[in-house]
């Protein structure tokens, strides 16, 4: 018998949206015919080297050389300019449903994409993500038009204004390493700890002041750049696993919800330094695991002495790692699919 087709929206920014595809993708597929839906030239091209998958690009819905104007939330579709290429990209995603005939729209991020496809007479099933979300007009009606909601983190975490937990689906943190980190030593080592950069713009004086201590070793992942910083320092640049890569107990990342579950699969007690993100998705990720004694919580302008006393509390650190994250997600979110649409 043939599957139903599933339409499954994957976000451009960041690798944490590539990294739960390649996760649900092969569940997702025993049930359903999936079609990635893109935006992007370059997601495209990574989705079709990594799987043998169906993707669709939408066209840009901004013309040549538009300047995209700062997100204030202050109204729906504020960002979407008043001009025929949203309407070029809203007809490729119309004929595409009239061919195709999907019967869910899995849409992990782009609220207007969930608008625009519920309107179409398909259902919506919304990636939901912390932050300040609920400011926004446009995500909080994709959040009412939404048929079911997915949480990527334990319910545990949810901020206490989210209006929508009743049609929300808590699958935990959802990790690639989950049940098959690699094995540790017994013997926890301090002396060590690992930066995870997250992007390339990193600034140089705030990696300087983390790494002052000379006692300790220091791993620097995850970036193209040189920097200079002293012989404690070990710069590696991007990894393809970053199991490999780090050394120690400790580790200094940014607050990407993809990154925590990945770490906190693999048990690392985690320094947490927010990135600016449009909804401040980070820094009140990054909070709320700090009230609840998961993580330590750093900031930018720390100097070298509050980054040296926030490591030493880092060894006397005992995370609440219980129930959080959840090797059986990506099959579970399968079966809850399966239940609703097949």
């Amino acid at each position: 018998m043939k599957k139903p087709t599933l339409f499954y929206f994957v976000h451009a920014h960041g690798n944490g949206h590539r990294a739960t595809f390649n996760m649900l993708y092969p569940v997702l597929s025993v049930y359903f015919e999936v079609i990635a839906i893109t935006t992007n030239q370059e997601i495209t091209a990574y989705l079709h080297q990594r799987h043998d998958v169906r993707v669709l690009e939408l066209p840009p819905k901004y013309p040549a050389d538009y300047e995209i104007p700062e997100h204030t939330f202050s109204k729906a579709f504020e960002v979407t300019p008043y001009a025929i290429e949203p309407a070029h990209r809203a007809k490729a995603l119309a004929e595409a449903i009239a061919h195709f005939k999907p019967k869910a729209f899995y849409c992990d991020g782009v609220p207007e994409l969930a608008i625009m496809v519920r309107g179409m007479g398909v259902p919506v099933v919304l990636i939901h993500l912390p932050g300040n979300v609920m400011s926004d007009p446009t995500q909080v009606f994709a959040h009412e038009l939404a048929d079911h909601i997915i949480a990527h983190f334990p319910s545990s975490l949810e901020q206490a204004n989210f209006s929508f937990i009743s049609k929300t689906y808590y699958s935990g943190y959802i990790s690639q390493y989950a049940g098959r980190a690699l094995t540790s030593s017994s013997r926890p080592h301090f002396d060590q700890v690992t930066v995870l950069l997250g992007y390339d713009n990193y600034d140089e004086t705030v990696l300087q002041n983390i790494t002052k201590d000379q006692s300790t070793q220091f791993t620097i992942v995850g970036n193209k750049r040189d920097f200079d910083v002293g012989a404690n320092c070990t710069l590696l640049g991007p990894v393809k696993d970053i199991r490999e890569a780090i050394t120690g107990e400790v580790v200094i990342s940014a607050a990407g919800q993809n990154t925590i579950a990945e770490l906190l699969s693999m048990k690392k007690r985690l320094i947490l330094l927010p990135e600016p993100r449009p909804y401040d998705e980070q820094v009140v990720h990054a909070k709320v695991l700090a009230e609840q004694h998961i993580a330590l919580l750093a900031q930018e302008n720390f100097s070298a002495e509050q980054w040296q006393n926030v490591l030493q509390k880092a060894k006397r650190f005992i995370p609440d790692y219980k129930n959080l994250v959840n090797a059986s997600a990506p099959e579970e979110i399968a079966q809850k699919m399966r239940n609703w649409y097949v």
